[in-house]
């Protein structure tokens, strides 16, 4: 698994983000992805002995809340 969050886009990222959180409420979600980072990723003589890698992001979700009887 060593480079594959790195081959996920901002749109990929939000896609799965918002199809998870969505099936979760019941509810369209929509995800906004900002502050994409990997550090350690593209560097692979120096990644940590533990094979981490690491994913920062920032996730903006929005909804219309609908009233449920």
């Amino acid at each position: 698994m060593s480079n594959q969050l790195k081959t996920l886009s901002k749109s990929q990222l939000e896609s799965l983000i918002s199809g998870a959180v969505s099936s979760y409420l019941s509810e369209d979600v929509q995800c906004d992805v900002s502050v994409l980072d990997t550090p350690n990723i593209d560097d692979e003589d120096k990644v940590e002995h533990n094979n981490k890698r690491t994913l920062y992001l920032e996730a903006n979700l929005s909804y219309h809340e609908t009233d449920h009887v």
